[in-house]
């Protein structure tokens, strides 16, 4: 990891020298060399921020989080296929079988994810961490530029609003909570671009920079978050209502006609960028889409979707992150551990002071960020308040999202935003003085509010908690947050006022605001809690039992889902190319294989379950298991063993007789009748028309020989003294493609869950592929998405070329 921040810092360092000899000489880049000094510090400080995590000192979150528990193997499994030139569309390895593509997490499609599989497809788990930090860098850069890029005539970001505005962003609490998301803040962190190219596209009406947004906003999409990625849409929605306000407001007082087309452009230009992004994100859009529909997130209860809401209480993490404890180890409360909307004490301070102390005309370009803020701050209160359950009404999908609280994202960019304009208003002087004596006001009673009512307050609880350990721990936490809000708060206004005084150079002020921030942030826990020396990843080091299962040369699942999460990882079977009918905790599970496995009766006693194909069962050392039927295999050290399961299944059987069982609730009650064998029967939600099968159920003397099994494609050789059904121990899924000695046949839903095919007598060759038909579809919109793309470059461009013969 030192050696990836070592190789970028000098590419930095190249940059810098070529800009600056470019300068020297009189030639120009559209980037200058102080933008890249700018750049480089934020990269330095980054780094600093995360030192002990990039030293390997120690782990970050303590526990991995989605980073090692869902993530980490999931990128090991893409990487594998993909280094091999196979394109993952199906997963094998985990619930029985998913459709990959569909699983919007999966990233695998994302370029830095793709660039990094290819050309390290064995990476650690360490790897994934410098990927966190370096997306967290990417954010804080990002909206280093779209500060610059806000420059009108009513404001010229300076370099250090735009960095101090960066620092705000990049560590505030919605990103730092989840260094453990990957996806999540990798979304995010082109969340600022994407803003930036789309108000640069209002500010020069501009079709170009539409599509640029387009573009950035699909390629934030690939890493695979879809709340994210609608809380960036909606965004770029509110952003420009307010634009239009603006604009209305500004146009108001003349009623031309010439000023009518300026309010349906800017909406011209959201449509113009949700579409394009639409199409371009159609390839992962669409699979995600379908697979939507057959999990039970399609079936969320608003109560479900309203988990992880910001109470109200949790408001004085607009001061303080830290007062109901950081991290899971410290966090007391009665409701969900959620973020803050904490952007940094100065941060608040400067947002503050940046609406009061604006000019009109900067004041309306300020506003636009005002409504993503208070938006964001709304939708994040969740049950708490009405604006989320109308969304969950108005906006398609979005009542298959739960923690309503990733909304303050929104929150933190906007005051961001807010706090540059206020840090010019000081560092540039071009204050309205007028207004500093509210402003000051506020500042003096917030600073006596918290010396002298909440820090007194905080040392009596201190006080009067000593005889109660947990309740000692608690006023400990919040008497430490309370004590640094106060600190920070009264350190800012006493920096602001010197400025104003005239007391401070430009240069100083600066130095001391940004190294203030700094601070606060360091200083409130983002850099030193939740963190771990202890390896995250000791739940998939099982060396003995993985290399006993690679041995069995038998097509097999194992089950591990038997309570030893702390000692095995659920999704280690993605990670050694084993096969699992389960895995970590995933909402996007299948709800017809989740059915099936309730199903199968006792715990492991039933021949429903020896249809899933397992035949080994990992539990801790001393659990009962059905006596007769599992035997023990292996020993590990540790407290794990493998037991075999004598009656389990093959992949792939032949039956004669199938019955008619048009949905998945029949399926299960004739499969936990009395009497129903697997083995002898298939139940069919319809039936091939293709082949007369006579359905008598005799036995039936077949042999079924798997000959090739990939992660989205199986071959079987069959060979059958009568026609009959080959039944398959796969998950059924639409997409799945079957051919029967060379011509295609139906892939039949058996048993509620898995998959048929009719066979003929004698012997076949059947192979099946998993080609889903959204993955195709939305293969062909993301082309007609490139094609407009470079149609609206060119578009605009003819349209500049010729402005200049219609003005003459």
């Amino acid at each position: 990891m030192v050696l990836i921040f070592l190789v970028l810092g000098i590419l930095w360092l190249g940059a810098l020298l070529l800009l600056r000899a470019s300068e020297a000489r009189g030639r120009g880049f559209w980037l200058h060399s102080r933008d890249v000094v700018a750049g480089g510090l934020l990269f330095l400080l980054t780094a600093g921020f995360f030192w002990r995590v990039i030293s390997g000192d120690v782990y970050q979150p303590a526990d991995g989080g989605d980073l090692v528990s869902f993530l980490f193997p999931t990128y090991r499994f893409a990487a594998g296929q993909i280094s091999q030139g196979v394109l993952p569309l199906w997963n094998p390895h985990l619930y029985g079988g998913a459709p990959f593509i569909g699983d919007i997490q999966a990233g695998f499609l994302y370029p830095p994810n793709l660039l990094l599989f290819l050309l390290n497809p064995s990476f650690d788990y360490t790897t994934l961490q410098w990927m966190v930090q370096l997306h967290i860098f990417w954010a804080g850069l990002g909206t280093y530029a779209l500060i610059r890029s806000l420059r009108s005539a009513a404001w010229k970001p300076s370099r250090a609003a735009a960095l101090f505005a960066a620092i705000a962003f990049q560590f505030s609490d919605p990103l730092l909570t989840h260094l453990g998301n990957l996806n999540l803040i990798a979304v995010l962190a082109w969340m600022p671009w994407v803003l930036a190219a789309f108000q640069r596209s209002l500010q020069r009406r501009s079709l170009r920079w539409a599509a640029i947004a387009a573009l950035l906003f699909a390629t934030a999409n690939y890493a695979g978050h879809a709340q994210s990625s609608m809380y960036l849409g909606l965004a770029l929605l509110i952003f420009t209502l307010f634009w239009l306000l603006m604009a209305w407001r500004n146009s108001a007082g003349d009623s031309s006609q010439k000023t009518r087309p300026s309010l349906a452009f800017p909406f011209l230009l959201f449509c113009t960028t949700i579409l394009l992004t639409a199409l371009l994100t159609a390839p992962i859009l669409l699979p995600a889409v379908e697979l939507a529909q057959h999990t039970e997130r399609a079936d969320f209860s608003y109560q479900e979707s309203i988990t992880f809401s910001l109470a109200p209480t949790q408001a004085i993490g607009l001061i303080t992150p830290g007062f109901f404890g950081r991290g899971p180890a410290l966090h007391w409360g009665l409701w969900d551990r959620v973020e803050t909307p904490y952007a940094g004490v100065a941060t608040l301070l400067l947002a503050f002071a940046g609406l009061l102390l604006a000019t009109r005309e900067k004041r309306r370009l300020l506003l636009p960020w005002l409504g993503v803020a208070l938006f964001g701050f709304a939708t994040a209160l969740g049950v708490y308040a009405i604006l989320h359950g109308w969304l969950t009404l108005l906006v398609p999908g979005f009542d298959q999202f739960r923690a309503p609280a990733r909304a303050l994202v929104l929150w933190t960019l906007g005051v961001s935003v807010l706090a540059a304009g206020g840090f010019d208003a000081f560092y540039q002087r071009s204050m309205v003085n007028g207004r500093w004596s509210i402003v000051n006001l506020f500042f003096r009673y917030g600073a006596l509010l918290l010396w002298f009512v909440a820090v007194p307050l905080a040392y009596l609880a201190l006080l009067l908690t000593q005889e109660s350990d947990s309740a000692f721990l608690r006023a400990s936490v919040a008497a430490l947050a309370i004590v640094a809000a106060a600190f920070f708060w009264v350190t800012g206004w006493a920096i602001l006022a010197l400025r104003r005084s005239n007391r401070l150079s430009a240069n100083l002020f600066a130095i001391l605001l940004i190294g203030l921030l700094y601070a606060d942030f360091s200083a409130g826990g983002g850099a030193y809690t939740d963190i771990s020396p202890t390896d995250p990843t000791g739940g998939y080091k099982h060396p003995e039992i993985v290399a006993f299962l690679k041995n069995d040369p038998d097509l097999f699942r194992i089950d591990a889902r038997t309570g030893i999460e702390q000692f095995w990882q659920p999704d280690t079977a993605a990670l050694y190319g084993l096969q699992d009918v389960w895995g970590v905790a995933n909402p996007l599970l299948l709800s017809h294989w989740n059915q099936l496995w309730e199903s199968t009766g006792p715990p492991r006693a039933t021949a429903l379950y020896d249809m899933l194909n397992v035949k080994y069962v990992l539990v801790q050392d001393g659990v009962p298991l059905p006596e007769g039927k599992f035997e023990p295999a292996l020993d590990a050290p540790g407290p794990l063993s493998l037991y075999r399961n004598r009656a389990f299944m093959p992949r792939a059987w032949v039956v004669t007789r199938s019955e008619i069982a048009p949905d998945m609730a029949a399926s299960v009650a004739k499969m936990q009748a009395e009497g129903f064998d697997p083995a002898r029967v298939v139940l069919l939600q319809t039936q091939d028309a293709g082949l007369q099968i006579d359905g008598a159920g005799g036995d039936v003397a077949a042999a079924v020989v798997v000959e090739q099994y990939g992660s989205s494609e199986i071959r079987l050789k069959v060979t059958s003294s009568a026609p009959g059904y080959l039944v398959l121990s796969e998950v059924w899924y639409p997409g799945w493609r079957a051919t029967v000695n060379g011509r295609e046949a139906t892939v039949l839903r058996a048993n509620g869950a898995l998959r048929a095919v009719a066979i003929p007598a004698g012997e076949s060759t059947i192979e099946m592929r998993f080609v889903p038909n959204m993955w195709r579809w939305g293969l062909g919109m993301g082309l007609l998405g490139l094609l407009l793309l470079v149609a609206a470059f060119a578009f605009d461009r003819l349209a500049r070329k010729e402005l200049p013969r219609k003005s003459v």
